[in-house]
């Protein structure tokens, strides 16, 4: 049997067991000598539940029509006849039948009402919960996965969503944002209707809403990255610009005077014009390799090259790097007493080493100590302690950001860009391990960085 059949039988048991009920209290009424004019309202009665249990006109009508025939055949002279005498009774029955039809009218169309108010009252939550859902989700594939998942548990459908199509498929619904189609939404199981129809539109309005928002979203990222890399840019040029000029005219300004009065100058004024020129150098090499390391890191472009490393032959060449600028500190190296191997990319971890130790001449006097320490426990860990003036409280949370530099107290006059502990810690972090710093009593600090001792399983 079809929905609607049964629908029908329904609805018909109703209409007789309302009518039924409607007779048999006009009968006691009238056992009762109740006058017809009050037993017609029995009728009345039965009428207005039918309209009322049914939702249906129809049902509403007919009962009408059967009260009247019932009123007719059971209370009205003759009785247990279907003709009617008195003109009184005639104009009783034509006004129930008037008044029947009009009220089932009203109640049946007051049902529907109600009902209609009620779907829609249950259909605007479910709008509502849908567009909460999607507040909820972020990013392309999760707002995608949230409208598939909200298409079946309100629609009882499977869907597929594809981005950037034309609709080709009668079962598929458009995607349409501001800028236009975004893509479609297409049904494998049939064309919904009524109220499930409504409920996928409005998911895919939402969806269209969300979609266009994560673009959004995404292009404010863009804009965002463009402009701190061109602050980045920007920043690093200065620096650049700023770090070189003292660097070129000492050298130049050695070279002049070499050149120039090479023959007047003591074999010692000859030695410490070269010794100085080579300094600079020195300092102006490790510059250009910071930023060059700094760019690799920042295009991610850093590639590790590991193997086992003999630390003493690490420290050593990183120490053997910075000798020159060392000679007029106290400079301490403490290794472990046997041979100890990390798996590591060695040229780049002597860098970290250098960086370090470059920073600690920075930032002490002349006659100060340096302190360079290696242990291997379960980790391997190398400090580096000087005895300075410590680190600033103000940029003690940044100092291993991108261009973050000490303003004042700086030993040899170069301030320096900021990168090389930023590169310390994007090389340290790639072999897996951790750096940080503290303070180093009574004065100073000491910066320490660990590796891991093997090779972490992939």
């Amino acid at each position: 049997m079809t929905k609607e059949g049964a629908t029908t039988v329904k609805n018909a048991g109703k209409t007789a067991v309302t009518i039924g009920v409607a007779t048999a209290l006009a009968l006691f009424a009238a056992w009762l000598s109740v006058a017809s004019e009050s037993i017609i309202m029995m009728f009345l009665l039965g009428v207005l539940f039918t309209a009322v249990f049914t939702s249906s006109l129809g049902w509403a009508i007919g009962s009408a029509l059967a009260c009247a025939l019932l009123f007719n055949f059971l209370f009205t002279e003759p009785h247990y006849s279907f003709f009617v005498y008195s003109p009184s009774d005639l104009m009783l029955l034509v006004f129930f039948i008037a008044t029947g039809i009009v009220s089932g009218m009203i109640t049946s169309r007051l049902q529907r009402e109600m009902k209609l108010a009620s779907e829609n009252e249950h259909t605007a939550k479910i709008l509502y919960r849908i567009a909460s859902d999607f507040l909820s989700a972020s990013g392309t594939e999760s707002v995608i996965r949230k409208a598939k998942d909200l298409v079946w548990e309100y629609a009882g459908l499977k869907s597929t969503i594809s981005l950037g199509e034309q609709p080709t498929a009668s079962t598929a619904f458009e995607i349409n944002g501001a800028a236009g189609l975004l893509g479609r939404l297409e049904l494998s199981q049939g064309q919904p209707s009524g109220q499930m129809l409504l409920i996928v539109q409005a998911i895919c309005a939402q969806l269209g809403i969300a979609l266009e928002r994560e673009m959004l979203v995404a292009e404010r990222e863009k804009i965002r990255m463009a402009m701190e890399r061109e602050q980045q840019r920007g920043t690093l040029l200065r620096s650049v610009a700023h770090d070189l000029r003292s660097p070129l005219t000492a050298i130049s300004g050695a070279g002049n005077l070499l050149a120039d009065n090479y023959s007047k100058l003591s074999d010692a004024e000859r030695r410490k014009l070269a010794s100085d020129i080579s300094e600079e150098i020195v300092w102006l090499s490790d510059l250009v390799e910071n930023i060059l390391g700094m760019t690799r890191i920042s295009e991610q472009k850093i590639v590790l090259h590991k193997q086992d490393e003999v630390i003493d032959d690490v420290i050593g060449e990183a120490v053997k790097h910075t000798e020159r600028l060392l000679r007029d500190r106290h400079f301490h190296v403490k290794l472990p007493d046997n041979v100890v191997t990390a798996p590591m990319d060695g040229k780049l971890i002597a860098q970290v080493v250098i960086n370090l130790l470059e920073n600690a001449v920075r930032h002490t006097p002349s006659d100060s100590e340096i302190f360079l320490t290696v242990h291997a426990g379960s980790d391997l860990t190398v400090s580096v302690a000087d005895t300075g003036n410590g680190i600033p409280g103000v940029i003690r949370s940044r100092l291993f950001e991108r261009f973050v530099t000490q303003e004042s107290d700086i030993v040899d006059g170069r301030q320096g860009l900021g990168l090389g502990l930023s590169i310390c810690k994007a090389i340290v972090e790639a072999h897996g391990g951790t750096i940080s710093v503290s303070d180093n009593a009574p004065k100073g600090s000491v910066f320490t960085f660990t590796l891991p001792m093997e090779e972490a399983d992939e």
